[in-house]
């Protein structure tokens, strides 16, 4: 019988996916399990286009591998983070740095606090309504410690705990860690949240209108692809009208979708400060005319080479014999 033996670096790989997992699972799809798992060990960050790269595979296959490891409860998965071991709902919605919060008061503590402090008591009604479950010891001390570590009023708690459940996200553990990064970004007050939720009902919206527009709302965008979208909307300010028009010209160019092309042509926009698709027109077909009075200018310049005064010498020539 073989022996195996390793004398290096290693990655650990779960005997639960090697056992249950792998054996029915594409070899492709294993190629990318454990080069992801590779990169999550050594912390390093890769988009899908690269891994999809480094491993001489579509970009839709890498996608499609995720989609099945997260099935299979293998990873958890967003567009922009893989987390080994992690279930879906405890994912951060943004990365953030760890940083210390004092601790957290029992529920002992919490439930006599209430008994004097109506709005407290009052939240943790409107909590449960808003989450539609009976909130643990656990949930009601993070609701407090919210309300009194991280110093948001229990109307910016509420308009915390909306902001998730829009996202379909109930876990008390993901909405403490986006209060935590509303907390660092200085999201604190009402008005600030009100305008970042706005900012981000409308960021989504604009992604995915363009994601369908562009075929590909049945996959995550990757990171490269999300940089584009967030630079067409908040650097170069283009609506979603303008990007269509964009996508329109790069398929009859390319006759295929390139985010590259279309950020060519979105920039070249920017530059001659044009933000409209009227706008956008008139250039275009300037563009076009240019092009073409260009080419025929070029046949009448093939036709001015001639060597005149060398033709009529030979005309001459045959005339005088």
């Amino acid at each position: 019988m073989t022996e195996f033996i390793y004398n290096f670096d290693f990655v650990g790989v779960p005997s639960d996916f090697i056992e249950n997992v792998m054996p029915e699972m594409n070899g492709a799809f294993v190629k990318v399990y454990l080069y992801a798992l590779n990169l999550a060990a050594k912390g390093k960050r890769m988009s899908y286009s690269g891994i999809a790269d480094a491993l001489e595979l579509l970009e839709s296959d890498v996608v499609k591998a995720f989609e099945q490891l997260e099935i299979k409860g293998c990873l958890s998965h967003d567009g922009e983070r893989v987390v080994f071991g992690a279930k879906p709902e405890d994912m951060p919605e943004e990365p953030m740095e760890k940083t210390e919060h004092p601790e957290r008061k029992s529920a002992e503590s919490v439930k006599y606090i209430m008994t004097e402090n109506r709005t407290l008591a009052d939240l943790c009604q409107l909590a449960q309504q808003t989450l539609g479950k009976t909130l643990s010891d656990r949930d009601i001390e993070t609701l407090y410690w919210m309300y009194d570590s991280l110093g948001f009023s229990p109307e910016v708690i509420l308009m915390i705990l909306e902001y998730c459940v829009s996202k379909d996200k109930r876990s008390m553990k993901y909405i403490e860690k986006v209060a935590i990064g509303w907390h660092e970004n200085g999201i604190t007050t009402i008005d600030a949240a009100q305008k970042y939720m706005t900012d981000m009902q409308e960021k989504n919206s604009y992604f995915g209108n363009i994601r369908r527009l562009f075929g590909i709302e049945d996959r995550p965008l990757s990171k490269t692809e999300e940089t584009y979208l967030k630079s067409w909307r908040d650097n170069y300010n283009m609506s979603e009208e303008m990007v269509a028009l964009a996508y329109e010209y790069c398929i009859i160019q390319t006759n295929k979708l390139s985010f590259p092309y279309i950020n060519t042509i979105i920039e070249n926009w920017f530059t001659k400060n044009i933000f409209s698709v009227p706008d956008a027109e008139k250039e275009h077909e300037e563009h076009k005319n240019s092009a073409r009075a260009e080419k025929e200018l070029n046949v009448y310049k093939d036709e001015t080479e001639f060597d005149y005064d060398k033709i009529e010498d030979i005309m001459q020539k045959k005339y005088d014999k």
